[in-house]
């Protein structure tokens, strides 16, 4: 396997990128996970993505096979955490709508999504990182702290939906 290349997600990969949403949410439903069964993430959310620069495609051998988003604003789900607390105040980084193909899960191209964010991150001059993920949603939870994240709390997400919160502070 070729190591994925990340680019931003172009309107052209919408079609795409809403297969590997289908597909990652039929997935989290056979594994008895409640995670993106409610309609989310839908197409305006995919393609506010793409309008605002968020959207990332992960393609290998000229074909998409995953996709995330990432954020460097402050967002307000994460304003307020329960059971624990952030490492640090200040500016932060958001990994989000993480999916990947059958093809390349467990390829180790999640473990280069994690990197490419935590290199664009640092660019930002940004040293922390956050992320949230459905309470059993067990292979995100372990990929984040494989990555050196801490899981620091509880929010809440639309309709009230508790995810565990994860940071990771970077050296400087």
């Amino acid at each position: 396997m070729t190591i994925p290349l990340i680019r931003p997600a172009q309107p052209q990969d919408l079609p795409r990128i809403q297969q590997i949403i289908r597909a990652a949410k039929t997935l989290l439903l056979s594994r008895h996970v409640d995670q993106w069964q409610d309609g989310y993430p839908d197409e305006t959310v995919l393609q506010d993505d793409l309008a605002r620069g968020k959207g990332y495609a992960v393609e290998t051998n000229g074909e998409v096979h995953g996709y995330f988003a990432l954020s460097f604003e402050d967002e307000e789900p994460y304003r307020v955490i329960t059971e624990g607390a952030w490492l640090t105040d200040g500016h932060y980084s958001v990994l989000h709508r993480l999916a990947l193909t059958e093809t390349l899960r467990g390829t180790g191209a999640a473990d280069r999504i994690l990197d490419f964010w935590e290199q664009q991150t640092r660019k930002q001059a940004f040293r922390s990182l956050r992320a949230d993920t459905h309470p059993q949603n067990h292979p995100v939870r372990h990929l984040l702290q494989h990555h050196g994240f801490t899981d620091c709390g509880i929010i809440f997400v639309r309709k009230s939906q508790a995810r565990h919160a994860f940071e990771k502070v970077l050296p400087f």
